[in-house]
């Protein structure tokens, strides 16, 4: 990781980044390194490490600037700037992104729903991240499925 780009986060963020993250950056998941995002099992959508959960410090740096370039219009016509504490750790691919807080307000992490501009925690840590991602990914699943009780 080079010390200007997470410099250059710290100050997006006012705060420095979680050593946690970072940790978890260095020893990232080879399998989510290689999951694939599309149906098909082809790379015309990238990986997870490319969009969900971003592997690589400057396309994180990259996606944390874009988020603080404008504001968007709130429903009740307000404008909503990017919270500065709140690091872009991924996206859905659909206009959403998945944040952290680093100054630790918020435990877990946070998906950004651009249609309602609103923030809401959809894992309370990033092991759990992780564990919804491979489920989503990997084993094919989705997280919130249940298994059926046959009577």
């Amino acid at each position: 990781m080079t010390t200007d780009t997470l410099k250059h986060l710290q100050s997006l963020c006012g705060a420095p980044v979680p050593p946690a993250y970072l940790q978890f950056l260095d020893a990232y998941p080879e399998s989510l390194r290689q999951a694939r995002r599309a149906l098909d099992d082809s790379d015309s959508e990238g990986t997870v490490a490319e969009v969900e959960l971003i592997a690589d410090l400057p396309a994180v740096l990259e996606i944390n600037l874009e988020v603080r370039a404008d504001s968007v219009p709130e429903p009740d016509g307000l404008e909503f700037y990017w919270p500065e504490q709140f690091l872009v750790i991924g996206e859905t691919g659909s206009g959403d992104y998945y944040c952290i807080d680093v100054e630790g307000d918020v435990d877990g992490v946070m998906q950004y729903d651009h249609q309602n501009v609103g923030f809401e925690v959809v894992a309370d840590s990033m092991d759990e991240f992780v564990e919804m991602l491979v489920e989503t990914f990997i084993l094919g699943g989705s997280p919130d499925d249940e298994e059926e009780t046959i009577e």
